[in-house]
């Protein structure tokens, strides 16, 4: 009797180790994807009125969507061109009721930037939002530099002035003008990547990468990795903009922008089953190219969506995003 309960246990042991194991060995499966545009397009915001910075040639640019404490959606976008001489850039916000409601009413300037904090002057861009315990946290670039600035209602910001009295959280090492920050929390971490740049000569002699920093608190930033630089025919310094990485059933998503000009607009997606990296010196892990610029991505009531700018740079859009399988890479 003894012996046969002992080898019922064993059996029923020896089950539970196989089923775990095909369990886990399922939830292990690496799915290969594309990002497919539904191209359902609905314009959610156009040139605002700046009052005394108007400027013909404004255009709203980097920008960032999220939903506030109420539950009403936010937009601020970096406005370049601005001033009678068209020379500096201010950050605008709108808002919307509903996600698909279209011209989300303008709320006016949201910041500038401030000198005295070490910003460069006229020079704040690329906002990219991000909760983390009922705290909104407001990353920017400040002129070659990474800032902050924090919200409990998602509305109203105040700068983080960091011990030196500036606000700027880190700036490019192996390249200048670090810019275009956006945050991927992955394995209980931060990973922030961005731009960087350098110009020797325009435009014959520069480069642009994408660069990436791990935080675990959003407010600590490790050393700087390269993780994407472009063999494409493109201009160096304009290669690698406005990224955006997300992780999806194995591997992760890297897009970055490469034209911004209308009917040139391109923004190239690469695929990888390392965060840290989408191909240096090489563009082996190019998954498609799409016909959009500065795109931001986000899920909303399960459903996928892009925003990018308007094709005549002139607004920004939003339109439902599809994932569908793709073995190869193109």
């Amino acid at each position: 009797m003894k012996t046969t309960l002992n080898a019922i246990i064993f059996l029923c042991l020896n089950l539970f180790i196989s089923c775990s194991s095909e369990q886990q060995g399922q939830s292990q499966v690496k799915i290969k994807e594309e990002p497919t545009l539904k191209e359902n397009w609905w314009q959610i915001a156009a040139v605002p009125d700046l009052g005394e910075y108007n400027n013909d040639k404004m255009e709203p640019v980097d920008f960032a969507i999220w939903q506030a404490a109420d539950s009403s959606w936010q937009l601020v976008s970096c406005i370049r061109y601005c001033g009678e001489n068209g020379d500096f850039r201010v950050l605008h916000r709108w808002e919307g009721q509903e996600l698909t409601d279209t011209l989300w009413r303008p709320k006016g300037i949201f910041m500038m930037a401030d000198s005295t904090l070490g910003e460069e002057h006229g020079w704040i861009q690329a906002p990219y939002v991000v909760q983390q315990n009922n705290v909104y946290k407001f990353f920017y670039g400040g002129g070659g530099q990474i800032c902050l600035a924090e919200s409990t209602d998602g509305k109203n910001f105040q700068r983080q002035i960091q011990a030196n009295g500036k606000t700027s959280i880190f700036e490019g090492e192996e390249y200048d003008r670090a810019r275009d920050i956006m945050i991927m929390n992955y394995n209980n971490e931060y990973y922030g990547y961005y731009t960087g740049s350098i110009i020797n000569s325009w435009p014959e002699d520069t480069k642009g990468a994408v660069f990436c920093r791990k935080s675990k608190d959003l407010k600590q930033w490790g050393a700087e990795s390269k993780v994407s630089e472009t063999e494409e025919n493109v201009i160096d310094f304009l290669s690698s903009e406005c990224p955006q990485v997300i992780h999806r059933n194995g591997f992760f998503y890297l897009f970055k922008t490469q034209e911004y000009k209308p009917g040139e607009q391109r923004t190239t997606v690469f695929r990888s089953d390392n965060p840290l990296n989408f191909g240096v010196g090489t563009d082996s892990l190019k998954v498609k190219t799409l016909a959009v610029s500065a795109p931001e991505l986000f899920t909303y009531n399960g459903k996928h969506y892009m925003a990018a700018l308007m094709p005549d740079l002139k607004g920004i859009r939003i339109s439902e995003l599809n994932w569908v399988e793709n073995d190869g890479i193109n």
